[in-house]
């Protein structure tokens, strides 16, 4: 079945279409793309790049990250007016070879039998898919997550565990590049590292290579920093934190995108600068302080809205469950319940009680599957254990940031690769230890800052 796109016409974005139409090769701009969530926002910040050049002071430069418009601008300057074909191919084709790559070392571990099911329902997934096809940035982010952890694999298989490895190079690269896209993955990075170096480094070693290794993954969002302070003259990666983490704040605000008119009131800041006179990133950064302390001060209805987040993070793409900013998911316009709702009968039945069960054993299963795989890998133990316990770290670090900002079913793209992959071990994996899989030779993983041991059982690590 055919997947329409936006038409830019249709959907009142005349200015924008017609703008990229004159500065790209209208013989080879589709009339229709794929949008996804803040799209328009990203291809305006391509506008701004292709008429002032890299320090443009488009405002979707600066408000939003410029990673993704600069990406484009990039495939622009490559391809010319194939940009959007060009996009789609490039994201698709990364996200497969990112799937293979993992899967080859799946294949490697004493879980190899379950490397087929991860294989399928990574390439069939269609919310995962079908994302690679979209303007935005989610499945990008979604590939270099499960390359870093392809990569922690291969390396724990080395015999000897060098500090300038270039898996571990190319893993921070990869924290580099989606952090570029999306900076929130820089503290995705951070657990990810720590939890490798913990895996196989002494002290000394390990506050080396988190030096170097953060300071890999630092780098892009760092260069975001400069070209702000470059066009705008203010150090920020972007500026729009403050205004997420308020619409997910507040009293009767309901932790989602809905029921939330204000946030929370943020005071004139008693410097004796008016905020008018603050650039910015300024003003973000008092709306965030602003935030927390309402936060601190508002326990019980601070619970209440980490509550509705969690919902809301986990929630179904649609349904009474759902809030988020998934409407424009490729996979919506081909599900099989489109046309259902379409009916009182169809709709009463995905809106009330039936869909609400549903709904809660969609969440319920989303959650408890992710705990049992993971503790079936925490079982076989070894390199299982270490690839397992970093994914859900990365899992986890995601939702608790969810919780911080807002409740959006689409911020869980980004670890989907990797939580479905627990998922899956969950359904298959009790039987691979009731076989005494977990009881063959495996590779051990020492933790030597968790674990002292003599020297003699640690030879093979940096001191």
């Amino acid at each position: 079945m055919r997947i329409q796109g936006l038409n830019w016409y249709a959907e009142g974005e005349q200015d924008l279409g017609k703008g990229l139409l004159k500065l790209l090769d209208s013989r080879l701009v589709p009339p229709n793309i794929w949008f996804g969530s803040d799209g328009e926002n990203y291809v305006r910040g391509l506008l701004g790049l292709v008429q002032d050049g890299l320090f443009s002071e488009a405002r979707n430069l600066y408000y939003w990250p410029a990673g993704y418009p600069i990406l484009m601008w990039g495939i622009t300057l490559l391809f010319k007016g194939n940009l959007f074909l060009a996009l789609s191919i490039l994201q698709s084709l990364f996200y497969a070879v990112v799937c293979t790559y993992f899967v080859e070392q799946l294949w490697k571990t004493r879980v190899r039998k379950i490397a087929l099911p991860v294989a399928l329902i990574l390439s069939l997934n269609p919310t995962l898919a079908l994302s690679s096809i979209v303007v935005g940035y989610e499945s990008i982010v979604a590939s270099c997550l499960l390359l870093s952890v392809a990569l922690l694999i291969s390396y724990a298989k080395e015999v000897q565990k060098n500090l300038l490895d270039k898996k571990i190079i190319l893993a921070a690269t990869s924290f580099s590049v989606a952090s570029f896209l999306q900076p929130r993955v820089i503290a995705l990075a951070i657990v990810f590292l720590v939890v490798w170096g913990l895996a196989f480094f002494r002290l000394k070693t390990f506050s080396l290579f988190l030096a170097l290794y953060l300071s890999i993954s630092f780098f892009t969002s760092g260069a975001l920093a400069l070209r702000n302070y470059k066009a705008m003259e203010f150090v920020a990666v972007s500026t729009n934190l403050g205004v997420t983490m308020n619409i997910g704040a507040g009293k009767g605000a309901s932790g989602g995108y809905v029921n939330n008119p204000r946030g929370v009131v943020c005071p004139d800041p008693e410097d004796g600068k008016s905020r008018g006179e603050k650039n910015i990133a300024q003003q973000d950064s008092e709306v965030v302080k602003c935030v927390l302390k309402w936060y601190l001060k508002n326990p019980t209805e601070s619970m209440r809205l980490f509550w509705n987040k969690t919902v809301f993070y986990w929630s179904p793409w649609f349904g009474p469950l759902a809030n988020g900013t998934m409407g424009r998911n490729p996979w919506l316009e081909v599900h099989p319940l489109k046309e259902t709702i379409k009916t009182q009968s169809g709709f009463e039945m995905v809106a009330g009680g039936f869909g609400k069960a549903v709904s809660w054993a969609w969440i319920l299963g989303n959650v408890i599957f992710l705990f049992m795989g993971w503790r079936v890998l925490w079982i076989f133990g070894g390199i299982e254990r270490l690839w397992g316990t970093s994914a859900l770290a990365m899992i986890l670090t995601n939702w608790l940031i969810s919780l911080a900002t807002i409740g959006d079913h689409r911020f869980r793209i980004p670890t989907m690769t990797l939580s479905l992959t627990l998922q899956v071990i969950a359904l298959f994996g009790f039987r691979l230890i009731e076989r005494g899989s977990r009881n063959s030779q495996g590779e051990a993983v020492l933790w030597p800052l968790l674990h002292w041991k003599r020297k003699s059982e640690t030879d093979n690590l940096l001191p």
